[in-house]
């Protein structure tokens, strides 16, 4: 059977049960079905297509031509084909999220919509939506990103900690196992936790974690410090430290000893150099360091 008339049938329930069957067992049927689901609303009444076809025919009887050609009863029928695929086109096009990826010891920059810049930190995650971006200017982020908003230009950065609203502004934000960290280089930066909403201006910064305010301190740099290949802690934990450098450096490490050291952190450590960045955490939380290879650390008490 043809295929288009096999569609038409198919899309105006006219086949008989063998040929459903049959058609069903074909490798596009489940294309079809899925865009014909997608579709539903945009398919050709059948009423209108029968009327068309019967104007057709009359118009054509009052002509009187002694040649009269026998317009195709499926012409219509596919013409409803074409409109459900570009329904379908369309619709998958408009619903289409653009993913962005930076793997563990690698970075990605990219460009929105409105030529904002981002630059992906090491293991984090980026999703927006490029079809009518002007009207739905919404970032998802896991991870860690910094900003360079074009000027004038306002966009949401929405985490599952809090959501920043910026205008032409430099910031960071940074979402880690339930911490939110945004500082602002450039501009004004709104952050909106739980019931909190706060306005950075350049060099202050603000951090939540499991809905608790730090009250961490100013940040006086022109830019985050792992733009420069050095990642700045405030009153950060031990474990989310050393997630951290296994982001950055591409590498497993493991914490061995009965008490696992609870304090918090405050300073910088190297993202080029896994040599000094482990002196500095042995040296503040009296650990050794031993590896059994080349991608596993091992860190015991002392």
């Amino acid at each position: 059977m043809n295929e288009d008339v096999t569609l038409a049938k198919w899309l105006n329930n006219e086949m008989t049960e063998k040929e459903l069957h049959d058609f069903m067992q074909t490798p596009e049927y489940a294309t079809y079905n899925k865009i014909k689901e997608y579709s539903a609303e945009l398919t050709a009444p059948e009423a209108d297509m029968d009327t068309l076809y019967q104007n057709i025919t009359r118009n054509k009887n009052r002509a009187k031509q002694p040649k009269v050609r026998t317009l195709n009863t499926w012409m219509p029928r596919v013409a409803a084909i074409f409109v459900v695929l570009l329904g379908a086109a369309f619709f998958l096009y408009a619903s289409h999220t653009t993913e962005q990826m930076a793997a563990n010891g690698q970075r990605n920059t990219f460009l929105l919509p409105d030529y904002s810049e981002v630059v992906l930190n090491s293991g984090s995650e980026a999703n927006y939506k490029q079809f009518n971006w002007n009207n739905n200017r919404r970032l998802q982020l896991e991870g860690e990103a910094y900003f360079k908003a074009a000027k004038g230009k306002t966009f949401d950065v929405v985490t599952p900690h809090g959501t920043v609203t910026v205008i032409g502004t430099q910031f960071n934000v940074k979402v880690r196992n339930g911490r939110l960290d945004v500082t602002c280089f450039e501009g004004k930066v709104k952050v909106a936790s739980g019931n909190e909403v706060v306005f950075l201006t350049p060099g202050k910064s603000v951090a939540y974690e499991n809905g608790k305010n730090l009250n961490v301190g100013d940040d006086k740099k022109a830019a985050p410090g792992w733009i420069n290949y050095e990642t700045s802690f405030d009153k950060e934990n031990l474990e989310n430290i050393i997630s951290e450098l296994e982001r950055q450096y591409n590498v497993k490490i493991t914490v061995t000893g009965n008490t696992i050291p609870s304090k918090r952190f405050t300073g910088t450590i190297p993202t080029k150099n896994l040599d000094t960045a482990l002196d500095i955490i042995q040296a503040v939380y009296h650990l050794k360091s031993s590896r059994s290879n080349n991608n596993t650390i091992i860190l015991s008490t002392e």
